[in-house]
């Protein structure tokens, strides 16, 4: 049975006796030859493909999911107690053990000593909870738990006003992701990780829940994590860890409440340094809709990247008609989160929402580092190969479908590829998120910084003596600050040439006297020769923007450059207001990965989908896109793609080019004496 079902799935070559498609090129530089086998299309290879399919995601990983990591009050389920006598739970705890300890042998084996320092791996984990909460009916952008679908007045909702608990909404259904991926610096660890069932999100004492926390909180993860870990018990003396927040834009607005005390304020400034920005559900900085321009806090068009039209993990989609800050809550934003920490901290000293920026892949095959659009193509994600199931790779509604990406990269900028250095990096917040591709990127801020820092050697070295790198905080000043970005593009790999850069913004957040948080992004100039010093203030554009890539061969056409500097001074800067300044470097158009899919799978949009097989002599062998074209007979498609495949690669669903990206850790400034420092 195995061997028959192969050919319905995949095959990397090209036996003998089965029909092959178009050739895709390799990172290696190197070509393969897509698969087709025979009978792919037929009804039962249909039907076994969407038997895999509800084995993945269908009632059985619910029954198990909810129980342990939905409910307000997480519980194992029944199977993993081993017996009357013994604790509850015991037997899924045993081989959570065996998992743990075979994580830490595998990076243990994967990390390079030697010093080569070749690869250096972490041991981590995954905290997985996730809330199958309402929305207040007083204010729909705020999740609640009590009472959920009763009609009784929720403590989860703003005070006055109807305080009701609903459970149904555009985009419900799965659950607010709160996911945090929990990283230690060393092979000094717990003995178990710490999970939503020992520590759930938003509740603080398990079976026992008596919501002592707020809504969304991870405070008792974090305290657990910080007091059996950093704070080097005697059991665990060398111990350090530190939380990311991940996929964010479909915690359905929970991932970043304001804290409810300071304590919570404090714990997540200290364990939680960073969140990730870009992942293959999406980009998390911000969100804009033309039809609502400012809608979510942003203004600039850019912020429609790679948005997933999802709020909630394997939630419903949501329709374009729906689509607005009720059901998609703004505040599953990076970038909104980084003004409500700002503004926080005005109020009450210190700021929990101090975050640099990460990028990662959570494709679940086990890939780091494949991250390009032609591989996401090829492979998909959670080990559905794309070309094996296009029915949901190609699925626009589908979790896993069209709003898909290929992922995002982490950069650190560390003194050498160890994990003690590594480590100190992402601590310290020095590091910046691309959308996949690999573009060097530097930052520094401060007042001090030459403005001719670009024309000059070293440009590094002058940005650490005279200012702070990405991650950092610049002191109070009564001399507006200078930032300066460097970027050199992504010079790919043979027969894959990278993509030249298109520009490059800084964007601003800060809080006005009053309290109120604002945004503005900022075009910039090219940096000056060393020895002249024209001093740029706020925008003016000076890239040439290109357009156009050839979708047949995925080769840019536009304009860009193989490297980027620039000197940016703040044009409105205020000495008395906390603010945070982050640099954005976009490339020039590529294509993304669903055009790499259409294009192997031989898929031509200015071509009929296919060709009349009909009895009527003037029809037969007619283009047609449909079988209604073909007066009674039926219109074939190519072996290499399906009508189904034809018809969503030229539907226009989703584009067919993206325009990469990076984004580097913030440079906070702090007007307090007391606060500011590097």
């Amino acid at each position: 049975m195995f061997e028959a079902v192969l050919p319905c799935t995949t095959s990397e070559e090209c036996p003998q006796g089965q029909e092959c498609g178009t050739v895709i090129a390799r990172r290696t530089g190197s070509t393969s030859t897509m698969c087709v086998p025979v009978g792919y299309g037929s009804a039962l290879c249909t039907l076994a493909r969407d038997e895999l399919t509800r084995l993945k995601a269908g009632t059985a990983p619910g029954l198990i999911a909810v129980p342990e990591n939905i409910n307000e009050n997480p519980t194992r389920v029944d199977f993993c107690d081993a017996g009357p006598n013994d604790d509850v739970g015991l037997r899924c705890v045993g081989q959570a053990k065996n998992v743990w300890e075979q994580i830490q042998h595998d990076a243990e084996e994967a990390y390079d000593r030697t010093s080569a320092c070749t690869f250096t791996s972490f041991i981590a984990y995954e905290y997985t909870a996730m809330m199958g909460v309402g929305r207040c009916e007083n204010a729909p952008t705020v999740p609640c738990w009590d009472e959920l679908d009763t009609g009784s007045t929720s403590k989860d909702c703003p005070a006055g006003g109807a305080q009701l608990c609903g459970g149904t909404f555009p985009g419900s259904g799965g659950a607010d992701n709160m996911h945090r991926n929990v990283i230690f610096r060393n092979d000094d660890v717990l003995a178990l990780p710490i999970s939503n069932l020992e520590a759930p999100v938003g509740c603080g004492v398990g079976a026992t829940c008596d919501r002592t926390a707020p809504l969304g909180s991870p405070q008792q993860m974090l305290e657990e994590l910080r007091a059996r870990c950093n704070d080097h018990p005697p059991e665990n003396p060398r111990c350090e860890a530190l939380s990311i927040p991940h996929n964010p834009n479909i915690s359905g607005g929970a991932m970043f409440l304001m804290p409810e005390s300071l304590d919570e304020a404090r714990v997540r400034s200290a364990m939680e340094p960073l969140v990730e920005m870009m992942q293959i559900k999406g980009s998390s900085e911000c969100r804009y809709l033309s039809s609502m321009p400012g809608a979510w806090g942003a203004t600039d068009e850019e912020c429609s990247f790679e948005n997933m039209n999802f709020s909630r993990l394997n939630g419903e989609w949501i329709a374009p008609e729906d689509r607005n800050p009720d059901n998609l809550p703004p505040a599953a934003y990076v970038r909104n989160a980084l003004k409500s920490g700002i503004a926080y901290e005005k109020m009450q000293g210190i700021n929990p929402f101090k975050l640099g920026f990460v990028g990662g892949l959570d494709n679940h095959n086990g890939t780091p580092g494949q991250s390009e659009e032609i591989d996401y193509a090829r492979h998909g994600a959670h080990g559905d190969q794309s070309f094996a199931v296009s029915g949901q790779i190609l699925n626009e509604k589908y979790m896993l479908g069209l709003e898909t990406s290929g992922g995002g990269l982490t950069v650190a900028w560390a003194e050498e590829n160890s994990r003690d250095s590594v480590f100190a990096a992402l601590k310290r917040r020095e590091t910046y998120a691309t959308s996949g591709t690999r573009p060097i990127v530097r930052f520094f801020g401060g007042p001090g910084l030459r403005a001719d820092i670009c024309g000059c050697q070293s440009f590094a070295k002058l940005g650490y003596a005279s200012g702070v790198p990405m991650g950092g905080t610049l002191p109070p000043s009564g001399t507006a600050p200078r930032f300066a970005v460097s970027a050199l593009m992504d010079p790919g790999w043979p027969n894959h040439p990278g993509t030249k850069l298109d520009r490059v913004q800084i964007i601003k957040g800060w809080v006005d006297r009053s309290g109120a948080t604002h945004e503005q992004v900022f075009e910039t100039e090219e940096g000056s020769a060393c020895g002249v010093s024209p001093i740029r203030r706020g925008g003016g554009t000076w890239h040439k923007k290109g357009e156009a890539v050839d979708l047949h061969t995925c080769r840019p056409t536009g304009l860009g450059r193989a490297s980027l500097c620039t000197v940016w001074q703040d044009p409105s800067f205020d000495p008395a207001a906390h603010a945070f300044y982050y640099a954005r470097v976009l490339e020039q158009p590529s294509c993304r990965w669903n055009q790499y899919y259409c294009n192997a799978r031989g898929v031509d949009c200015s071509a009929p989908m296919g060709v009349c097989g009909s009895t009527d002599p003037a029809l037969n062998g007619k283009g047609c896109s449909s079988s209604a074209d073909c007066g009674g007979g039926v219109c074939e498609t190519p072996v290499s793609y399906t009508a189904f495949e034809y018809q969503q690669c030229c539907s226009g669903l989703v584009p067919a080019t993206v325009q990469e990206r990076a984004w580097t850790s913030p440079i906070w400034y702090d007007p307090t004496p007391a606060r500011g420092a590097s």
